[in-house]
């Protein structure tokens, strides 16, 4: 059996797990956690990640409250057998060094996906930096949160 690997963004998890307290953003929390639950269920699909994106994700749910057991629940499920890992390299770090400024895109989307290439078939994100030709070259992306438009630092939008 052929495995589908894909990568999952950052902010789909951030809203899976954290309600937003405005209510007008309530709905990016039920379409994330909806979308996040149907992958973590099909056993035909493994979530590639990064060892960084790890870090980024445990330390917005921290800065989020959500509580040590919480966290810990969230942590151990990257242990299983549904992740693949990939460890950041001093390479990539310097591949997406010099991505960053020539795009203007945080070197943080380039940390957590590129280092993906050639794993994933298929890219999840609501934040349009991830519409850049230099994600879609790792693989095609789908906002999966639409019309949401997800990025680190802004209220979200609808597009």
């Amino acid at each position: 059996m052929l495995i589908n690997y894909i990568f999952v963004d950052t902010n789909i998890w951030h809203y899976a797990y954290v309600t937003p307290s405005k209510e007008d953003f309530k709905q990016i929390h039920i379409f994330s956690l909806e979308f996040l639950s149907k992958i973590l269920q099909n056993d035909d699909i493994e979530i590639a990640i990064t060892t960084y994106q790890i870090a980024e994700i445990m330390d917005i749910l921290r800065k989020q409250s959500m509580t040590i057991p919480e966290r810990e629940m969230v942590f151990k499920l990257f242990k299983t057998d549904k992740f693949f890992i990939v460890d950041i390299t001093f390479e990539i770090i310097e591949l997406c060094f010099r991505k960053s400024p020539a795009s203007n895109i945080h070197i943080y989307d380039y940390l957590v996906a590129l280092p993906t290439k050639n794993i994933v078939t298929e890219i999840y994100s609501a934040d349009d930096h991830f519409q850049h030709p230099d994600f879609k070259e790792i693989a095609p992306v789908t906002n999966p949160l639409h019309p949401w438009i997800l990025r680190e630092g802004r209220i979200p939008v609808k597009s």
